[in-house]
């Protein structure tokens, strides 16, 4: 008996010196801590359920007409209680996480996205009871179904990001409402004034711009009015092609009035539409919202010019090095208009300021640009069809000596000059001659152009034998003619044979050439090609009668193009091997 109670002792002193050790770590009261003890296989939180540091903080957010506040911590989320699982989606941790909470009454699967620093979205599950056998999975499903709409999450102290990504420069915009008032309020000091202020010693200058209202005598309820808006980050969505820009007005102490969200197309930025309320789930698109704008660049500043190029620069030419965008050129103005595959076109100046041998400093300005910088280019004499150039970094000051110094260039081991082409070229005789008989090899080879199908053939005609045909001639020294597959069978008399099908499939006229690093360039220019009309072939003679020669994969040279290269990864397209195929013959 004595034995038996000494064994019940035992237990309970390990069991108080547990519960002295809970109390101490945890910090909570004897009854809190005997009822997580009793309840600790039932409610044990996952260790592994993490939320990032990203998502963590104080947000706010507006649903269903009311304003709501959210703290995030390292496991816990208000209202919602513990976190006690997460799922990773598709390796993207940080950006889209599924979250199982449990706050004791209900549990809920709660799916965030990471937009920016400043702004979460969540979409959630209805809660169902904690009593109740309910996993993770069969939850966070119903957040997959159609119905369930985003809810956007500003940070109640947000950090400030630099407004480059959402406006830069000066738009004149007209603006309208969707219940508001009918009609459009097109006025011309209606604008958005988003400069950027390099060196300055007050980060906020950059990032925020202002919005300045204009009333319209023609439309009633248009108003003037001046917002102060800072930058929270910007997005764009894959599904739709939507770009999604938040700020916040500072002034404002309400939370409702205070973040906005403008929507835009990543192809198309003239047009935008702005949030009625602080959310960003209510723009489908920019063409339909409560409040419509339509915008235009403005140019803001004007630089005298102060130096004149070379009165052969003058005309319209084309730039390789930006796909091919437009440029114009006049004595003291370069203005180039970039058309990119996805975006608005780009519209660039650039004044002559100062020049010095060969090189010249130019001021830079972009239409609904603020900035100013200063670049130097070096020009060669323009020979034939092109310029040849090369530009060295921007800088912000206005200093002949550093800006045109030649470490302001880019000076590694195999840099090129960059080309303008003139936009209407003339020919010029080829610096190749002779009849050769080629090789090919590439990614892109050259094919033949018989009309649309190259068989089926007359029956009637027919060759014996084929052979491939590049050849220059002193009958027209301009032209370079490619035949992909040309008939070189003989009659009884051994003369060559009239083949009907027998069509040059390329003529390519030359328009320029030069060399470098002994190796030769040259420009041609085939108004049938539909990839690109313009082509640089590199080519060096390997002997006396074989020469390798390459195709650019576009316009411009390839940077590593040699006469040897075929890929794409040397800027090359295809290969030739020309060997002479002269036939000579005796006069008798």
């Amino acid at each position: 008996m004595e034995s038996s109670r000494k064994d019940i002792l035992h237990v309970l002193l390990k069991f108080l010196i547990i519960l002295v050790f809970t109390i101490s770590v945890t910090g909570q009261q004897p009854n809190d801590a005997l009822q997580g003890f009793s309840n600790f296989d039932k409610q044990q939180p996952n260790q592994e359920c993490v939320i990032p540091v990203l998502m963590q903080g104080q947000w706010y957010s507006y649903e269903d007409g009311k304003d709501n506040d959210h703290t995030i911590e390292e496991r816990d989320m208000s209202e919602k209680g513990r976190c006690i699982q997460m799922k990773y989606h598709d390796a993207d941790s940080v950006y889209r996480n599924f979250f199982f909470f449990d706050n004791g009454e209900c549990k809920t699967c709660v799916a965030l996205y990471y937009r920016t620093a400043n702004v979460l979205e969540k979409k959630q599950s209805a809660c169902q009871r904690s009593d109740r056998e309910v996993s993770m999975e069969s939850l966070c499903n119903e957040i997959e179904q159609e119905g369930l709409t985003l809810t956007t999450m500003f940070a109640k102290s947000p950090k400030f990001q630099n407004c480059r990504e959402s406006f830069e420069g000066v738009w004149q915009f007209a603006y309208e409402y969707e219940t508001k008032f009918t009609g459009r309020c097109n006025h011309p000091l209606s604008n958005i004034t988003a400069c950027q202020r390099p060196g300055t010693s007050f980060q906020i200058d950059n990032q925020r711009f202002t919005m300045n209202y204009r009333k319209c005598p023609e439309v009633a309820d248009s108003f003037d009015y001046q917002y102060w808006y800072s930058c929270l980050g910007t997005w764009a969505s894959e599904l739709n092609g939507n770009r999604y820009i938040v700020v916040a007005n500072m002034g404002e102490n309400q939370d409702f009035l205070k973040y906005r969200c403008f929507v835009d197309r990543t192809d198309q930025p003239l047009l935008m539409t702005k949030s009625r309320i602080a959310s960003c789930n209510e723009l489908n698109s920019a063409r339909e919202g409560y409040e419509m704008l339509q915008l235009k660049q403005l140019k803001s500043e004007t630089v005298e010019p102060g130096c004149k190029f070379p009165d052969n620069f003058t005309g319209k030419w084309i730039n390789t090095a930006n796909y091919n965008s437009k440029v114009l050129i006049n004595s003291t103005h370069i203005y180039e208009l970039s058309q990119p595959d996805q975006g608005a076109a780009e519209p660039l100046y650039f004044v002559c300021k100062e020049s010095r041998d060969r090189r010249y400093m130019v001021a830079k300005l972009g239409v609904g640009g603020c900035q100013v910088d200063y670049i130097c280019y070096d020009f060669t004499i323009r020979h034939h069809n092109i310029i040849r150039w090369r530009a060295g970094r921007a800088f912000p000051r206005k200093d002949f000596r550093s800006v045109c110094a030649w470490s302001a260039f880019d000076n590694e081991a195999h840099w090129r000059y960059n080309t303008y082409l003139s936009a209407n070229p003339y020919a010029i005789e080829c610096p190749i001659r002779g009849k050769y008989q080629f090789t090919q090899d590439g990614e892109s080879r050259l094919t033949t152009r018989i009309g649309p199908t190259a068989r089926p053939w007359d029956p009637e005609e027919t060759c014996s034998i084929w052979e491939s045909s590049l050849q220059i001639c002193s009958d027209d020294p301009n032209t370079i003619k490619i035949d992909v597959e040309r008939c070189y069978s003989l009659d009884y008399r051994a003369r060559p044979t009239q083949f009907k099908y027998d069509v040059v499939d390329y003529n390519l006229q030359c328009i320029g050439f030069w060399q470098e690093d002994t190796i030769g360039f040259l420009v041609t220019y085939d108004k049938e090609d539909a990839f690109s009309k313009y082509r640089c072939w590199v080519y060096q003679r390997q002997s006396y009668g074989t020469l390798f020669i390459s195709r650019s994969a576009r316009s411009a040279c390839g940077n590593h193009q040699r006469p040897w290269s075929n890929s794409s990864f040397d800027g090359a397209s295809v290969r030739l091997t020309l060997v002479e195929n002269e036939r000579k013959r005796k006069l008798m």
